[in-house]
């Protein structure tokens, strides 16, 4: 069984892979595990507490993701303008310039339908029916996934038996299948709350790599732009 929940994409989403670097960064198709975990998270400090989050920490760490792309989707190539750490000037200069103006690579992807997620309700830990509740209740409060401003429009969560396997990614361990590959990351099972939290300098977030087929393919491309249709 699984619990899918589905979104509507209403702005350009953008997120770098985590082996991406600041000035070059292409971006992911889709939001990874990680950034739907991080989003959860961020979604019950803000409207319950921390301790609710601490408390739950586990569920969330331990759920197995899968993505499901719309039928077509299109990547646009841009340069934008960022600021950079000004840091090759002396002391003096950097206290009163600590930003310096830089040219840097991204990708802005627009997909033209729904995009839907996918917890495996029966995997190494059975997901406990008041569980299922809970994660129904934060996904509700999701707005965004990666970059902010990446905007998305909760449309529903449900339980279903099966997933549409034409639809929906697999991981390669699984097996070959057509598609495009895409290297995501996810939140280490050995991590604690701690060693995610943003504001703990000491820590460095613990995270996995797993490569994912999607079933689509590039039906188009240029220097400007990529177009992908779902196989």
């Amino acid at each position: 069984m699984w619990l899918k929940i589905t979104y509507s994409p209403t702005s350009l989403f953008s997120l770098k892979s985590s082996s991406a670097t600041n000035s070059a960064g292409k971006s992911l198709l889709i939001p990874s595990p990680y950034s739907v975990k991080m989003a959860l998270l961020n979604a019950i400090i803000t409207y319950d507490s921390l301790d609710t989050a601490k408390a739950n920490f586990s569920l969330i760490r331990d759920l197995e993701i899968r993505f499901s792309l719309p039928t077509s989707l299109t990547v646009s190539n841009c340069l934008i303008r960022i600021l950079k750490d000004n840091d090759k000037v002396s002391k003096a200069v950097k206290l009163e310039k600590p930003f310096k103006t830089t040219v840097a690579f991204r990708e802005y992807v627009y997909l033209n339908d729904n995009i839907e997620i996918a917890i495996d309700l029966n995997a190494e830990k059975t997901i406990l029916p008041e569980e299922i509740e809970f994660l129904k209740k934060w996904f509700i409060h999701i707005n965004y996934f990666g970059k902010k401003g990446c905007f998305f429009q909760f449309i529903s969560a449900d339980v279903v038996e099966e997933l549409e396997e034409s639809k929906f990614c697999t991981i390669i361990s699984d097996g070959f299948k057509p598609g495009v590959f895409m290297k995501m990351d996810d939140v280490d099972k050995k991590a604690n709350f701690e060693s995610m939290n943003n504001y703990n300098s000491k820590k460095k977030a613990k995270r996995i790599n797993t490569i994912y087929t999607f079933p689509v393919s590039i039906k188009k491309t240029s220097k400007t732009y990529s177009f992908y249709e779902r196989i």
